[in-house]
């Protein structure tokens, strides 16, 4: 609910978004090969749906990562997902770099540090910092049920808002 209505600030900024759920797809964990780095490969060996996911983010101009937050932190599939972009944060080839990214976090605690969120929250802003992307956002919230965040209209909004940000052009991030 969070990525969808972020969504919605991105296209009310005149930028295009799409949605993608992990959970659907096929991400395969990495094998650690070291493939990926050298030099003239930058390429998972891996083929799954995270050869099209590579493709998509090479031409992203922002990132957001919505998760649930299950056993104090993100999902198994936001972990594959993270570890599966290896490729793309080479010294010679770092397509994150600068990258403005948000993060959107639903939990069922209402507390963040009971909860675990804050794990998460930690985890996002070392990520961004080892990768030399920019973390202008996270919006999170308390649910306990599918759907429940969206009658949070607090939460809500501010999704909306960090997708505008994120809509904007990366000079104005």
């Amino acid at each position: 609910m969070l990525a969808y209505r972020l969504a919605d600030g991105v296209r009310s900024a005149g930028a295009d978004a799409k949605v993608f759920r992990l959970h659907d797809m096929n991400i395969a964990p990495c094998n650690a090969c070291d493939a990926c780095l050298e030099e003239d490969s930058g390429r998972c060996v891996i083929d799954d749906d995270m050869q099209m996911l590579h493709s998509e983010l090479r031409r992203a101009d922002a990132l957001a990562i919505a998760s649930p937050i299950y056993l104090f932190t993100v999902s198994a599939q936001t972990k594959l997902f993270l570890d599966r972009c290896r490729p793309l944060w080479q010294p010679h080839d770092n397509v994150f770099r600068g990258m403005p990214v948000g993060v959107l976090l639903a939990y069922a605690d209402p507390d963040p540090f009971i909860s675990g969120a804050i794990n998460a929250i930690r985890m996002m802003q070392d990520t961004c910092a080892y990768i030399g992307a920019h973390l202008v956002g996270t919006v999170y919230g308390s649910a306990s049920e599918p759907g429940e965040i969206s009658r949070s209209q607090e939460v809500m909004d501010r999704a909306y808002g960090l997708g505008t940000l994120l809509g904007t052009p990366r000079a104005n991030c």
